[in-house]
C-alpha cells in the first residue's frame, strides 16, 4: 500500500508541474544546487499565488515535497482527495476557524516528524497569500518545526529560504522567477545560540 501511495503522488507531482511549466513557460530558477537532494530539508517561502506556489518550490527541489497547507482547502472535493493524496499536512488558521487554532500543535508535530523521516517539507512562513510586494508578518511555525525536530533527534536539518517573484501571475504564458537562498544548518544555528532552542526558535524567525 505504501508503494502505491508513492507512486501515486509522483504521478501527480508530474502531471501538476507540466500544467505548471505550460502556464509558466518562461521559468528561471536561480541556486537550486543549494538545496539538498537528501536528508530533512524545511523550504520556506513568501506566498503570493496560493495554488501554483507549492508546485513551483516542487519544480525547484527536484525531490518529493510534503507541504502544510490551510485547512479550508482539505474540505474542496477535488483539491483536497489531490491534496490527502499529496501528503499535504493542514494548518488551522484563527482567519478561518478560530475554534480548530489548538489542532495546530498536532499539525507541527506531523511537520516536525516528517523532518525527522529525512524527508522535504514546504511551508509559507507568512501564513497566507498576498498580492503585496514584500513580506507580511512571518509566523513561527517554520521554526518551531525546524527546532522541535532537532530536539527530536534529527540532525543535519537544512532550512531553506525562497523568494518567488512572477512578471504578471494571472496571465497565461507569462514568466516566473525563482531564487534560492543560502541553507541555514540547523545543527549549527542551535549550537551558535549555546544549545539554547527556545533561543535558537525566536532567532530563526526572525532570521
Amino acid at each position: 500500500m505504501s508503494g502505491e501511495k508513492t507512486e501515486s503522488r509522483g504521478i501527480m507531482r508530474r502531471l501538476a508541474r507540466r500544467l505548471v511549466r505550460f502556464y509558466y513557460p518562461r521559468l528561471e530558477i536561480s541556486g537550486a544546487e543549494k538545496i539538498p537532494q537528501s536528508g530533512p530539508v524545511l523550504l520556506c517561502a513568501n506566498h503570493s499565488n496560493s495554488m501554483i506556489d507549492p508546485v513551483l518550490m516542487g519544480v525547484t527541489a527536484g525531490r518529493p515535497v510534503r507541504f502544510i497547507a490551510k485547512a479550508t482547502l482539505f474540505d474542496m472535493p477535488v483539491v483536497g482527495r489531490a491534496m490527502h493524496a499529496l501528503g499535504m499536512v493542514p494548518a488551522y488558521r484563527a482567519m478561518d476557524d478560530a475554534s480548530q487554532v489548538r489542532r495546530n500543535l498536532e499539525s507541527l508535530d506531523t511537520g516536525a516528524q516528517i523532518l525527522v523521516e529525512g524527508q522535504a517539507l514546504g511551508i509559507f512562513p507568512e501564513g497566507k497569500s498576498t498580492d503585496k510586494a514584500r513580506l507580511d508578518k512571518v509566523r513561527s511555525g517554520a521554526a518551531r518545526m525546524a527546532i522541535k525536530a532537532y530536539d527530536d533527534g534529527a540532525r543535519g536539518i537544512q532550512v531553506v529560504p525562497m523568494g518567488i517573484n512572477y512578471a504578471r501571475k494571472d496571465q497565461f504564458r507569462s514568466a516566473a522567477w525563482l531564487r534560492v537562498g543560502d541553507p541555514i544548518d540547523i545543527d549549527e544555528w542551535v549550537e551558535r545560540h549555546d544549545g539554547d532552542s527556545r533561543k535558537a526558535m525566536r532567532a530563526l524567525t526572525t532570521e
